[in-house]
């Protein structure tokens, strides 16, 4: 039994240099969801007539922003790139289970803490800066 994909060496070189399962499947999806955005957005169109992974990112698209609201963040648009794809990353990775032999990278603690700290880490700043439009 597995608790994590960092237990899974998929490569070695030398005698320091290790290459998990984490690691190769993180850049496969992140590969996955690059080479996919680039060929659902390279034919949008502003007509009547759009493509059905037009019609299915609009409403994913749709769908964060009205999460991100309903969170309390009053313009979700300035937070929609960011979470946005923190919350494909996860998505993508957990549905992806259902492949054999894939292990989501979100099963190690390192990658989890690494996403949390992504998340927090800008609300800081966000924070700051709307405090500081408060003020003047």
């Amino acid at each position: 039994m597995r608790l994590s994909p960092d237990e899974m060496i998929f490569w070695q070189h030398w005698f320091s240099q290790n290459s998990t399962a984490r690691l190769f499947f993180t850049w496969g999806l992140m590969f996955v969801m690059v080479v996919g955005s680039e060929l659902i957005t390279r034919n949008l169109s502003t007509e009547l007539k759009r493509s059905r992974w037009q019609n299915l990112l609009e409403i994913v698209v749709t769908g964060i922003e009205k999460q991100i609201e309903d969170v309390g963040l009053r313009h979700p648009k300035k937070y929609i790139g960011f979470l946005g794809t923190l919350f494909l990353f996860v998505a993508i990775a957990s549905l992806c289970t259902i492949i054999p032999g894939y292990e989501p990278p979100t099963g190690s603690l390192s990658t989890t803490a690494a996403l949390a700290l992504c998340g927090l880490w800008p609300f800081r700043f966000w924070h700051r800066g709307a405090r500081a439009r408060r003020l003047t």
